[in-house]
This record gives C-alpha cells, sequence and structure tokens, in this order.
C-alpha cells in the first residue's frame, strides 16, 4: 500500500512540476469562426447575403506567442451576382498570462483572391491588427472576443478599403 501511495504521490507531483498552460511553448490551438448576414430592405427588390467561414491552426513557438496559419472563405451573392473570396496568410499573435481570461494583440497578413459570376476577378491584400480575450470555459476551451482593424488594398482597382470588426468565435488549445 506504501508503494502505490509513493507512486501515486510521485505521478501527482511530476504532473503539477510539469504542466503545461494552453499558452505555453509547443501547445497548439484550433480557432475560427463562422457567419451569415442578410440585408434587405422594403425598398430594395432583392436581398444582399453573405457567408464566411474563417479557421485557423497555431503553434505556440514560444511561451505567449504563436504563429498561425489562417484559411479564409467567403461567399457574397447581391440581385444575380455571386462572389467568392479564397484567402490564405499568416497571422502572429502574444497573450498576456492571466488566470481564465487571456487577453492577446496579434497581426495578420490575407492574400484574397475573388471569383464572381460577373467578369470582375480581383486579388487583394488585407493587413489586420487585432486584439481581444479568450476566457476559458475548461482547461483547452476558450470563447473568443476581439475587436480588428483592417487595411485592404484590391490589386485589380485603385481602392484601398479600412475595415472595422467586431467578432466572436471558439479557440481548442491542445497542450
Amino acid at each position: 500500500m506504501k508503494t502505490f501511495l509513493v507512486v501515486i504521490s510521485f505521478f501527482l507531483l511530476n504532473t503539477y512540476i510539469f504542466a503545461q498552460t494552453p499558452i505555453s511553448k509547443g501547445s497548439y490551438t484550433i480557432n475560427g469562426n463562422i457567419s451569415f448576414s442578410s440585408l434587405s430592405s422594403d425598398q430594395m427588390s432583392s436581398s444582399e447575403n453573405e457567408f464566411t467561414f474563417n479557421p485557423q491552426i497555431g503553434y505556440f513557438f514560444l511561451n505567449n506567442f504563436y504563429t498561425a496559419l489562417s484559411i479564409n472563405y467567403m461567399h457574397r451573392s447581391y440581385n444575380n451576382v455571386s462572389s467568392d473570396y479564397y484567402g490564405i496568410g499568416p497571422a502572429l499573435r502574444y497573450y498576456f498570462d492571466a488566470e481564465k481570461i487571456k487577453p492577446f494583440l496579434g497581426l495578420g497578413l490575407t492574400y484574397y483572391k475573388q471569383t464572381s459570376t460577373s467578369s470582375m476577378n480581383l486579388s487583394s491584400t488585407e493587413w489586420k491588427i487585432s486584439g481581444g480575450i479568450d476566457y476559458f470555459i475548461t482547461n483547452n476551451f476558450a470563447l473568443e472576443g476581439s475587436l480588428n482593424y483592417s487595411f485592404i488594398n484590391y490589386k485589380n482597382h485603385n481602392d484601398d478599403y479600412r475595415l472595422f470588426q467586431l467578432g466572436i468565435g471558439v479557440n481548442y488549445f491542445i497542450y
């Protein structure tokens, strides 16, 4: 019985000493969001619909600091014209270590290619600055709220856009 208690005590102590947190070096994260919006009014004869899907996978190469690959898809339709946007790019994020709430600051770069049922096909580059919090519901699962500000440059156009977004998503940490 003593041997059993010693082995269990050693195991628990070892687990405590070498325990990782979700934002420790060597951890992975899978996160993203899905959204749908529809816009219509009494004066419009049709509606505008938008569906987005933005998954991201990241790796903590230092404590509190990760890099990720972001893959984005958006489908937009208005009248008889629909457009699909495909994007890919890197993202960096730094987490401030707290108990259940982990604030973060981030940067991202996404290259988009647009295909459309009209003859207009565009490509664009988006630089994104973000900040927010991950609220941990369990040790591995967090709800994420974020504020994002983007600079979007269309290559086949002479237009530059600024985009402000308020978002909510989910984040799963593997450590």
